[in-house]
C-alpha cells in the first residue's frame, strides 16, 4: 500500500472554513444572493466581532470619517437634523460607515415630501440586509424601469428565515428623481472591486484569511486553557472494525466534540481486530499549535494592517526601535487620511449629496474623529 494511502479504516478530521470570496451571480430567485448561502453579511460580521486587530481598525476608520457627523451650517442645519425621522443624518452616517468599512457599501432610504419636490425623511437601512434585484424581462412597469437603468431591491430583516411572512422581503425601487410615484427609495453606494458583478468586497479582502488565524489562535488559546492544555491524541478502537455507516456515525459524534480551535487537540482515530493488529504510531508530543500560532502573531498583525491601509503607528502597535512620538503619530494618520479615508468620506458624502441638491441645501462635509496628538496640533495651529 503506498506510504500516503490511509486505508478505509483509518480516518482524520478537521473543520473547513466558509468560503471568503463568493462569486455573486443570478439564482432562481428573484434577487441576487448575497454569496452561496445569501448570507456573507453574516460572515463578515462575524469576522467584525471575533478579530480584536480587525475590529480595532474598522473602529479606527469609522471614527476618522464621520465620527463627528457633518459639518454643520446655519443652511444645513434643518436637513441634517431630519425632523421627520428616526435618526439625524449624523446618525445615519456613523452607521453607513461601519457598514461601508465591513462590507464595502452601505444604504439610505429616502421619501418624497407629499408635493415630491424635495426629501422629507432620511432612514438608515442595514447593507446586510438588502439584495438587489433581477433584472426582469417581460413588459412589466418595473422591467421598462429597469431598462432605463433604475435598480430595484428587496429588503428583509432576517434572509435565513425569508419564507415567514414576518420576514418576507419586500421591494424597494432604487433612488430615482424621474420616478416619485414610489414615495420611499433607497440611496444605495458601494465601492468599485474589480471583477465582481452585482455586489462587492470590503477593502480587507485579501486578509480574511489573516483575519481568520487571528479568531481562531485566540479560540484555541481559550479553549485550551477551559480544556487544562490537553494534548493531541490517538483514539485506538481495538474491538473490531465496524461498517462503513458506523465509522461515519462515530466520526460526526468525535468531529462535534474534538475537532477545531474549540477543542485544542489535533485527534486521529483508528479501528483494528484486536490490539496485535493495531497500527503503530509515531509517538503523539504535546500540542505545540500554541508555540506555533504565537510565530504566526507578527504575520497576522501585519497582514491585516497592510490590507486596511493603515501602518503600525495608525493602528496603536509598538514598533521595535521606534518610540512613537507624537510627530510620527501624527504624521502617519495624515498619511492614512489623505490614503484611506478621505475617499470613504467622498463615498458617504456623495450619497447624501444627491438628496441635498434636490433640498436646495449645499453640499455636506463629513469630519472625522483626530487622535489625541493631532487635536493637541489643530488647537496650536489655530491659535
Amino acid at each position: 500500500m503506498d506510504k500516503k494511502t490511509l486505508p478505509a479504516n483509518f480516518f482524520t478530521f478537521s473543520k473547513n472554513r466558509e468560503e471568503n470570496t463568493p462569486t455573486f451571480s443570478e439564482g432562481k430567485q428573484e434577487w441576487i444572493n448575497y454569496g452561496l448561502d445569501n448570507q456573507y453579511g453574516e460572515y463578515l460580521i462575524e469576522l467584525l466581532n471575533t478579530s480584536s486587530k480587525h475590529n480595532s481598525l474598522v473602529r479606527k476608520k469609522v471614527n476618522m470619517t464621520a465620527g463627528k457627523g457633518f459639518i454643520e451650517t446655519p443652511e444645513n442645519a434643518n436637513f441634517i437634523a431630519n425632523d421627520f425621522g428616526k435618526e439625524d443624518c449624523n446618525e445615519i452616517a456613523v452607521k453607513n460607515a461601519w457598514d461601508l468599512m465591513t462590507y464595502g457599501g452601505g444604504c439610505f432610504a429616502v421619501t418624497w415630501s407629499k408635493d415630491k419636490k424635495s426629501i422629507a425623511r432620511k432612514s438608515y437601512v442595514d447593507f446586510s440586509k438588502v439584495r438587489i434585484a433581477k433584472q426582469l424581462d417581460d413588459d412589466s412597469e418595473m422591467a421598462k424601469r429597469q431598462a432605463e437603468g433604475v435598480e430595484y431591491f428587496y429588503v428583509s430583516a432576517d434572509w435565513s428565515q425569508y419564507r415567514k411572512a414576518k420576514y418576507k422581503p419586500e421591494l424597494i425601487q432604487g433612488f430615482d428623481e424621474r420616478y416619485k410615484d414610489e414615495l420611499t427609495q433607497l440611496v444605495w453606494f458601494t465601492e468599485y472591486r474589480p471583477g465582481v458583478d452585482y455586489y462587492t468586497y470590503p477593502d480587507y479582502i485579501s486578509s480574511v484569511d489573516w483575519i481568520e488565524l487571528d479568531k481562531e489562535i485566540a479560540n484555541f488559546h481559550l479553549s485550551s486553557v477551559k480544556n487544562g492544555f490537553t494534548p493531541s491524541m490517538i483514539i485506538s478502537f481495538t474491538g473490531g472494525i465496524p461498517t462503513d455507516e458506523e465509522m461515519k456515525d462515530i466520526k460526526k459524534k468525535l468531529t462535534k466534540q474534538y475537532a477545531g480551535t474549540d477543542n485544542g487537540s489535533e485527534v486521529f482515530v483508528t479501528f483494528s481486530e484486536s490490539k496485535d493488529r493495531a497500527p503503530e504510531f509515531i509517538p503523539v508530543n504535546l500540542n505545540a499549535s500554541d508555540e506555533r500560532f504565537l510565530q504566526l502573531e507578527e504575520q497576522i498583525q501585519q497582514n491585516i494592517i497592510v490590507a486596511h491601509g493603515a501602518s503600525p503607528v495608525v493602528a496603536g502597535v509598538a514598533v521595535s526601535g521606534k518610540l512613537g512620538s507624537s510627530d510620527e503619530i501624527i504624521e502617519a494618520e495624515t498619511v492614512f487620511n489623505v490614503n484611506v479615508i478621505k475617499a470613504k468620506q467622498t463615498t458617504i458624502e456623495r450619497a447624501f449629496n444627491k438628496i441635498t441638491k434636490i433640498n436646495g441645501v449645499p453640499a455636506l462635509e463629513l469630519e472625522g474623529i483626530q487622535s489625541f496628538e493631532q487635536q493637541i496640533k489643530t488647537e496650536i495651529d489655530a491659535e
